[in-house]
């Protein structure tokens, strides 16, 4: 009787403790949940990386390092941080998504050919994504020069393609030939000296819908965010490309960003830090996380 009392003891102390490990398991999930989708605002850092390289000697302000990524995209995972795109911003403000509270945009751009090859090992690995964003003119040029060396040369059309599909990337616009600040040409998305409003929409809307038809056409992508050259655009910007259809832009001013569910303008002229080569990881990423 004794022995009997005591096995009846035991499993009720074991369906006792089962019981609780069950309730606090899901109490903290439905916990978890609230966080995420009563979140009503995300503070969001972008980082704008350009070329890659595997040869230290040839890195710079604009060029990085495949062994300073990869810890970059470590410590960014090691931090708690989730990988974002456009899209998912786009779904998020609009209700469809929620977003965990600590989220990190990583973007390339030009559309460089050792993106294509270096960088996405790298993202697929870690089950991270990024916003590549490609200079049309050059896409074209090196689409028909089958030109693939990894120190200079652009992805093609058919790589974009092959990127957008991919798990890795997700594909914006660059314009198709504004890439520019020299001397005598447009600087980047700004208003030319003594031109008109009206000439400056028409040279704006021919090259943006000019690079859309041919990501279109070419790769089978719509872009929905615009990369400003430079950073550099004009007053008359803004309400040009939202009538072109694009629903964010981004520039090269360094600021973190606030993404807000309901609030479609918060999308447009999004602050990015570039991230050169030479400086540690750690120092760059905690201003920003």
């Amino acid at each position: 009787m004794v022995i009997k009392l005591r096995k009846i003891h035991t499993l009720i102390f074991t369906v006792f403790v089962i019981t609780v490990f069950l309730f606090a398991n899901i109490f903290s999930l439905l916990s978890q949940e609230k966080a995420v989708s009563s979140t009503s605002s995300l503070r969001l850092p972008i980082v704008m990386y350009h070329h890659v390289t595997q040869n230290e000697k040839r890195s710079g302000k604009y060029v990085i390092t495949t062994k300073e990524l990869q810890k970059d995209f470590d410590y960014i995972l090691e931090k708690g941080y989730t990988c974002v795109t456009v899209e998912d911003l786009k779904n998020y403000i609009d209700g469809k998504i929620d977003l965990p509270e600590k989220i990190i945009m990583i973007t390339f751009d030009d559309g460089f050919e050792s993106v294509f090859r270096l960088v996405r090992p790298l993202l697929k690995e870690r089950k991270m994504k990024a916003v590549i964003s490609p200079v049309g003119s050059v896409t074209e040029l090196y689409s028909k020069n089958g030109d693939k060396n990894i120190n200079y040369a652009y992805m093609t059309w058919e790589e974009l393609a092959q990127a957008e599909k991919s798990d890795e990337f997700e594909v914006q616009s660059h314009t198709y030939n504004m890439h520019h600040n020299e001397k005598g040409k447009r600087n980047g998305l700004s208003k030319q000296k003594n031109e008109t409003s009206k000439e400056y929409e028409k040279a704006l809307t021919k090259d943006l819908e000019k690079m859309n038809s041919l990501l279109l056409k070419n790769s089978g992508i719509k872009p929905l965010c615009i990369v400003y050259p430079y950073g550099l655009y004009s007053k008359d910007t803004l309400k040009i490309i939202k009538k072109i259809g694009f629903i964010s832009s981004f520039v090269c001013e360094e600021r973190i960003n606030t993404i807000s569910r309901g609030n479609a303008d918060c999308l447009f002229n999004l602050g990015r830090y570039n991230r050169p080569s030479g400086i540690e990881t750690k120092d760059f990423f905690d201003k920003l996380l």
